[in-house]
């Protein structure tokens, strides 16, 4: 079975106003458009286009592994990580057994599922993701210390940092530290943001200030790699991965699950010992997700999960992909042009800029045709 889904965007604080608006022609709301999903995951499940159902119920509750996403940062997304599958599944059971609602603003887990995830650039992007390495974040440190003009009391802190950072599991003690001081850093983050105009490696620290002043978050961003994607590239985040996305549109697919530890740029709820607890301290080398070229066209992002697979086709007149044989379920997203999906039981819908379906595996191979671009998720669960 073929047929058209939508959704209504999530209204974040953090969601651009304009972005998925111009670049998808979809109408404006008057709120922020973070982000639009695509799948059967219960925050916020798609419907049918032409029939008020939910894409669950027509799957007869079937749930999908995978959950594709526009998303749309106008400000920075909370510092976060996600668990592994063993972490999920014991974080689960523990707030089951200690009576905490699965709706409470204190929850971590919000289901047993691990959430490995990947972002695909739309526009220029902007993210943090990973530690640096132990160089650079003793040398970032110490550069904390060159003006003359910072303050005994900046002093004191940052070389007590450079004391925890040199000693046994010094990154992990010296992240403690910092995520600890929460309340007692509007000094030190004034004067990190006033070095940003001697050194442009404290720039990030003087915007993020701005919107979350005196967070540790601001702080922790520092002893991380900031990444810039150019539109077409990705970045895959595993559990365990310390991150965050700045700005930009990109389309993200990921397991379906909900399990965020936050750490900092957020008013939300955050848990220091279980984030400690899930995230990998190890020093983060920035890879961009490579793609290789199954036929004329047609790319796949090659990812270490079984729980996602994303495609992206590039159709013109030249550029037909006839019986495809994907391994499951599929929800496919156009981003530019016109694609036209059909199977081989003739069913066919004809998708624009903006606008998604979902291809069932009742049918074996199904067919793009058009001209244009389009993302296609799917499992091979």
């Amino acid at each position: 079975m073929i047929f058209k889904i939508t959704n209504t965007a999530r209204d974040y604080a953090w969601g651009s106003r304009t972005l998925i608006s111009e670049y998808f022609g979809i109408e404006e709301t008057g709120r922020p458009m973070a982000e639009i999903w695509f799948g059967t995951h219960e925050g916020s499940p798609a419907r049918l286009v032409e029939e008020p159902t939910l894409l669950v119920a027509k799957l007869n509750g079937r749930q999908l592994p995978f959950l594709l996403k526009i998303l749309a940062a106008d400000s920075p997304l909370s510092i976060q990580a996600h668990p592994n599958s063993a972490q999920a599944a014991e974080g689960f059971a523990r707030e089951n057994a200690t009576g905490i609602g699965l709706h409470a603003s204190d929850r971590n887990y919000k289901d047993d599922r691990h959430k490995p995830e990947m972002i695909v650039a739309l526009s220029e992007f902007e993210a943090l993701s990973g530690f640096k390495s132990t160089k650079q974040i003793r040398n970032l440190l110490e550069s904390m210390l060159d003006p003359t003009e910072v303050s005994e009391g900046f002093k004191s802190i940052v070389n007590h940092w450079l004391t925890l950072f040199a000693g046994e599991d010094g990154l992990r003690t010296l992240f403690s530290d910092i995520m600890n001081r929460r309340g007692n850093l509007d000094g030190v983050n004034a004067e990190l943001t006033a070095q940003a105009n001697l050194s442009a490696q404290f720039e990030l620290a003087a915007r993020l200030n701005v919107l979350y002043p005196g967070d540790p978050g601001v702080i922790i961003a520092l002893l991380m790699n900031h990444v810039w994607l150019e539109p077409g590239e990705a970045l895959f985040l595993p559990a365990g991965n310390i991150h965050a996305y700045l700005s930009g549109l990109g389309i993200e697919v990921m397991a379906s699950s909900d399990n965020v530890l936050r750490g900092g740029l957020t008013p939300k709820h955050i848990d220091v010992a279980e984030l400690e607890r899930v995230l990998d301290f190890a020093p983060f080398e920035v890879n961009l997700v490579k793609t290789r070229e199954l036929s004329k066209g047609l790319f796949e992002f090659v990812t270490p999960v079984d729980d996602f697979i994303l495609y992206r086709a590039e159709l013109s007149g030249e550029v037909v992909m006839a019986d495809l044989n994907i391994p499951g379920a599929s929800i496919i997203l156009c981003t530019a042009g016109e694609i036209a999906v059909s199977n081989s039981i003739e069913e066919r819908v004809v998708l624009r800029r903006g606008e998604a379906a979902f291809i069932g595996d009742d049918a074996k191979k199904f067919s793009l045709a058009g001209s244009g671009t389009a993302f296609l998720a799917t499992s091979s669960l």
